[in-house]
């Protein structure tokens, strides 16, 4: 469910307060405030048209990742362009758009009046400045055409709304079987390495090994992030940035929602993976490594494509590939496992991934707060 509105209308109060009744039926639901994802996903916003429509775009495929696995999601986010709200609409297929309307002057007011939480202080106070693109005031804000339920917040209260939003979630039912609140945390397991290391190959064996073992995992890839969010405005080293915080944010949420996650991605600079590190209770690092000469021929054989970010060119020699894998890739500092993929065979790298992945699933559990995983 999607609750749209102008800043200052009362999203977020809605969205709390509906996560609340659900969870009340026993119902457990994940929260994406957006204000909250983009201090990961952007912590120096430009709130360019390019940036804003890969933010959105990364919203809606944490929310379809976790409806895939069963979660049931509520998106916090005013999403002043109809269009990214459509695309959610298009993307889940059962999915429902709350509108909150609420006087231009109201929203101001609660606005200014607003202490704490997620979003950025002043909002309104910096709308009509040059450059400023606040929805509803410098950028036209697009009310949903025919959204499932309108809320008066000006004259409704958030305990009632939050009552017809709770009914609305029941009814819409889950788009997956349903998964249980969750003890503790799903794991996050990270595979790294330079293009033509084996990652792809041993992220999906492993993942096979585990449902023969009656444990499923979900993989998720850095290409599969740049199909589905990047805008071709944006410039490569921010194209690439916001294609890794992507899959730090994804691999957040779905292992806050009891989901196993195993992330297939070279993610070259180091800072991107100690980030998941940090954010993510349940972590784990699979660096491989593997002599350039091999990565270059087997990226070659696998028809891999390191130039997504990049305008398309003719193929480079052989040498100035290698040396491009060689100077864009960083290495891990603090791996918890390294496998030689030249020299160990595919069952061992996978024996010794399931190994690490039953000391991931012995760790202590970490309690995390509701209020946490507001994201």
């Amino acid at each position: 469910m999607w609750i749209t509105g102008l800043p200052g209308s009362g999203k977020s109060a809605l969205a709390r307060a509906a996560a609340t009744g659900l969870r009340a039926l026993g119902e457990p639901v994940s929260v994406l405030e957006l204000d909250a994802i983009r201090k990961v996903l952007t912590p120096s916003p430009t709130y360019s048209d390019a940036e804003r429509d890969a933010v959105y775009r990364a919203l809606v495929l944490m929310a379809a990742w976790l409806t895939e696995q069963g979660v049931p999601v509520i998106v916090d986010a005013t999403a002043h362009r109809r269009a990214w709200r459509d695309r959610a609409r298009a993307r889940i297929p059962r999915f429902a758009e709350v509108q909150i309307s609420c006087p231009l002057e109201l929203c101001r007011e609660r606005e200014a009046r607003r202490t704490g939480g997620h979003a950025p202080p002043g909002i309104y106070a910096r709308a009509g400045q040059p450059g400023a693109t606040v929805p509803g005031a410098d950028v036209p804000y697009e009310p949903a055409r025919s959204p499932e339920i309108v809320v008066r917040s000006d004259v409704e209260d958030t305990a009632a709304a939050a009552l017809r939003v709770v009914a609305l979630a029941r009814a819409l039912g889950p788009a997956a079987p349903p998964r249980p609140e969750p003890a503790s945390p799903g794991w996050a397991l990270w595979i790294t390495g330079r293009p033509g290391s084996g990652k792809t190959t041993l992220a999906r064996a492993v993942r096979d090994s585990l449902a023969a073992r009656g444990l499923s995992a979900r993989v998720i890839t850095a290409q599969e992030v740049y199909e589905e969010v990047l805008p071709a405005a944006l410039a490569p080293a921010a194209a690439l940035d916001i294609i890794h915080r992507t899959l730090v944010c994804a691999a957040k949420v779905l292992t806050e929602a009891g989901v196993c996650v195993i992330v297939d991605a070279g993610a070259p600079r180091r800072a991107w993976r100690d980030l998941a590190r940090r954010l993510i209770p349940n972590f784990a690092e699979v660096q491989l490594l593997c002599p350039v000469e091999t990565c270059v021929e087997r990226e070659r054989a696998a028809r891999w494509d390191l130039r997504f970010a990049r305008p398309a060119r003719a193929e480079p020699p052989a040498a100035a590939r290698a040396a491009e894998i060689v100077l864009d890739y960083q290495e891990s500092l603090q791996p918890d496992l390294t496998l030689h993929t030249h020299v160990q065979g595919p069952w061992t790298t996978v024996e010794e991934v399931l190994l690490l992945i039953r000391r991931l699933v012995a760790r202590p559990a970490v309690s995390i707060s509701h209020a946490e995983r507001r994201m």
